[in-house]
C-alpha cells in the first residue's frame, strides 16, 4: 500500500475519531458538568498513554523542549475545554465548524509570533476564510449575548496556537511523548476546577466521558501515524471531514442539520484551509 494511501486512511480515522469525540462530549455534557466530562476524558487518555509509553522508560519522557511541551499541553487543553463548553450553547455542527477554522488563523499567528513571510495568495485565502466564519457565526448584537460563538472562536484561536507549538515539537520529539505530556498536564491542570463543578453525574455519563478519552487518544495517535506516511498538506485537507462526520451523526441522533448560511461558511472555510495548507507546504 502506498504511503499516501496509508496516510490518508490514518487521517480519515483521526478526524472521524474527533467527530466521535465531539458527539460523545455533547451526550455527556447534557447531564454532567463539562468540567467533569473534560477531566474524565483527559484522565482516561493519560492513563492509557502512560501504559503505552512505559516500556520506553525515562528516555520516552526526556526532551530538550520542556517549555514547548508544557505550553502545548496547557493551550491544547484550553482549546479542547472551550470546544466542549461551546457545545452547551450552540449546535455541535457549528462548534465543530468553528473548531476546524484553525488553518485560517495559523498564517496570522505565524506572522506575529514566528515572523514568517506570508504570500499574497495565503492572505487572500485568510480573507475568504474569515468571510466563511462570518457566515457561520452570523454576527449581530444577539451574537454578543450568546456566549457559544465567542467561546467557539476562543477555542479555535487556542487550537491554532497549539498547532504551531506541535509543528515546533515534532522536529525533535516523538508523537507519543507529545501526547503523554498533553494529556497528563491537561489532567493535572483541571484538578482544581473540580472544586467548582457540579458533582451530580451517573455511571452512564462516566462511561461516555471515558469513551471521549479513548476517542481523543485514537485521534491523536492516528494523526501521528498519518504524518509519518504523508505530508502535512496531504493530511490537513482531511481535517474538514470531521465536520461532515459530525453533521451525519448529529442528523441521525438529533435530526439537526446546519442551515444554508452555515453550509456556505463551511465551504468557504474549507476552500481557504486547503489553499493555506497547500501553500504552506510549498514554502
Amino acid at each position: 500500500m502506498h504511503s499516501i494511501v496509508r496516510g490518508s486512511l490514518f487521517a480519515i480515522l483521526a478526524f472521524f475519531s474527533m467527530a466521535v469525540f465531539g458527539v460523545l462530549t455533547k451526550l455527556a455534557t447534557q447531564t454532567t458538568d463539562p468540567i467533569w466530562v473534560s477531566f474524565i476524558t483527559y484522565l482516561t487518555g493519560a492513563v492509557i498513554t502512560t501504559f503505552l509509553i512505559a516500556p520506553q522508560g525515562l528516555s520516552g519522557l526526556k526532551s530538550q523542549q520542556y517549555s514547548y511541551l508544557f505550553a502545548r499541553a496547557i493551550i491544547g487543553t484550553i482549546a479542547s475545554f472551550l470546544y466542549m463548553l461551546s457545545m452547551h450553547y450552540i449546535p455541535i455542527v457549528n462548534s465543530t465548524l468553528l473548531f476546524n477554522t484553525a488553518p485560517v488563523f495559523i498564517p496570522i499567528l505565524s506572522v506575529i509570533w514566528l515572523k514568517h513571510f506570508i504570500r499574497t495568495s495565503i492572505w487572500l485565502a485568510v480573507v475568504v476564510g474569515f468571510i466563511g466564519i462570518l457566515f457561520i457565526i452570523k454576527p449581530s448584537i444577539a451574537t454578543l449575548k450568546d456566549p457559544g460563538n465567542i467561546i467557539g472562536l476562543m477555542s479555535v484561536i487556542a487550537l491554532a496556537i497549539a498547532y504551531l507549538l506541535m509543528k515546533i515539537l515534532t522536529a525533535n520529539n516523538s508523537g507519543l511523548r507529545i501526547i503523554f505530556y498533553y494529556l497528563s498536564i491537561g489532567t493535572l491542570m483541571q484538578l482544581p476546577l473540580l472544586w467548582f463543578a457540579d458533582n451530580t453525574f451517573t455511571m452512564q455519563t462516566l462511561f461516555i466521558a471515558s469513551l471521549c478519552g479513548v476517542a481523543l487518544l485514537i485521534a491523536q495517535l492516528s494523526l501521528v501515524k498519518a504524518y509519518t506516511y504523508a505530508s502535512a498538506s496531504e493530511v490537513g485537507v482531511y481535517q474538514y471531514s470531521s465536520v461532515v462526520f459530525v453533521g451525519i451523526i448529529e442528523w441521525l441522533l438529533w435530526s439537526v442539520m446546519p442551515d444554508f448560511s452555515s453550509i456556505i461558511g463551511f465551504v468557504l472555510v474549507t476552500l481557504a484551509g486547503v489553499v493555506i495548507i497547500h501553500s504552506g507546504s510549498r514554502q
